[in-house]
């Protein structure tokens, strides 16, 4: 009798064993490919279009959206497009907020960001919220600089 018990002892341990490895190995395959860390893409934009969608109160007035679509250029050669809509927020004045959201499409996958946006400055700091592709899992910040003129540019910085 005194066999058995090492016997069983040792079969618990190779069960556990063998459920911790294939737990292990699961875990390893399930990580998803990222974005390269500090991997930075300037982008020139050219503007495609604009639409505005007048909701609520005739004139410009919280709801009402708008909805951009661009190409995007490297070298002076089209290697993507993207596409954003942005909701009036808060009206003060002439001021205008609105809350936007960025779709990025590239060769090797998309981006996605977003943020606030005041109508009107030149300059707006979105959040890059994840991606596919080379860009799943990205993290980081996507700086649009003279917004919706012939010099549009995106610098995207991505932290992972």
């Amino acid at each position: 009798m005194s066999e058995k018990y090492p016997k069983k002892k040792l079969a618990l341990f190779g069960a556990v064993a063998a459920g911790a490895l294939a737990l292990g190995a699961s875990a390893v395959l399930a990580v998803p490919a990222q974005a390269t860390p500090g991997r930075v893409i300037d982008l020139d934009i050219g503007n495609d279009r604009v639409v505005h969608t007048d909701v609520g109160d005739r004139g410009l007035s919280v709801g009402d959206e708008f909805v951009y679509s661009d190409k995007l250029f490297k070298d002076g050669k089209q290697v993507g497009e993207d596409g954003s809509s942005c909701q009036v927020t808060k009206l003060v004045g002439e001021r205008t907020t609105t809350n936007c959201v960025l779709s990025v499409q590239l060769p090797d996958g998309q981006l996605t960001a977003q943020s606030l946006w005041t109508k009107g400055s030149d300059t707006v700091r979105m959040a890059v919220t994840g991606g596919t592709g080379a860009y799943r899992g990205a993290t980081g910040e996507l700086t649009c600089n003279d917004i919706q003129t012939p010099h549009e540019t995106y610098r995207i910085e991505l932290d992972r």
